[in-house]
């Protein structure tokens, strides 16, 4: 009787057990959720053990002036763009509350020496936010933000750094005439317009021309020098 009951006990203990091990064998092939303030809820790899970065285009909250349809404008709003939601959004620094997303905007001025202008444009016939760079030729160029989660996707052992599902950005340009819009290369811009004074301007202001406000700059010198011609 008392070696059939501690039989009984090794056989319950043993599958118990058991079922623990199928259960997280079973959830290393799964995401799990992951939540952080602020955020809504995003599902990560179960090889990571969070998140690095974060949706939205800038680091921290800037200030600028939001200019509603009706015409009526808000000045020096704390804001910053949702990329995966495509959204405006206001929250203050320290704020723990919910980003507000802001409807029926047109555009956004940022404040500061380094005026950066958004607004929405069609872009394969879908409204996106986009960050003005300016004008050639006739047609408005833009640039197009993005962000998606990498994960990893090796599994991770004891003796293995950590591992996190990571934020990455990416820039895309386009020139949009009418309801036409066509996306480029930096680089193409640059070798069709065939200038050697874009190649120059480049070099000494040391510009990295895959950043907008970079490549804003280089845009607006050689409008400049245009008109003095």
């Amino acid at each position: 009787m008392i070696k059939d009951y501690f039989i009984m006990k090794f056989l319950f203990i043993f599958g118990l057990t058991f079922i623990q091990v199928l259960t997280l064998v079973a959830q290393n092939d799964k995401d799990v959720a992951y939540y952080e303030q602020g955020f809504d809820v995003i599902m990560i790899n179960a090889r990571s053990t969070g998140i690095k970065g974060t949706p939205f285009l800038f680091d921290h909250a800037l200030y600028g002036n939001i200019t509603l349809k009706s015409g009526k404008q808000h000045e020096k709003i704390p804001f910053n763009i949702d990329l995966l939601k495509e959204e405006l959004i206001i929250q203050a620094e320290g704020n723990n509350e919910l980003p507000l997303p802001v409807r029926n905007w047109v555009s956004l001025e940022t404040l500061g020496e380094v005026k950066r202008e958004f607004r929405i444009e069609m872009i394969h016939a879908k409204p996106k936010i986009v960050e003005y760079i300016g004008e050639w030729e006739g047609s408005i160029v833009v640039a197009l933000h993005g962000k998606k989660i990498v994960k990893p996707t090796a599994t991770r052992d004891s003796y293995s750094p950590r591992q996190f599902d990571t934020y990455t950005h990416s820039v895309s340009y386009f020139r949009i005439s009418g309801m036409s819009q066509e996306e480029f290369k930096v680089n193409q811009f640059i070798k069709e317009i065939g200038s050697s004074e874009a190649k120059n301007l480049i070099k000494a202001n040391k510009w990295k021309i895959d950043d907008p406000v970079d490549f804003k700059n280089l845009l607006q010198a050689l409008q400049t020098k245009r008109l003095l011609l």
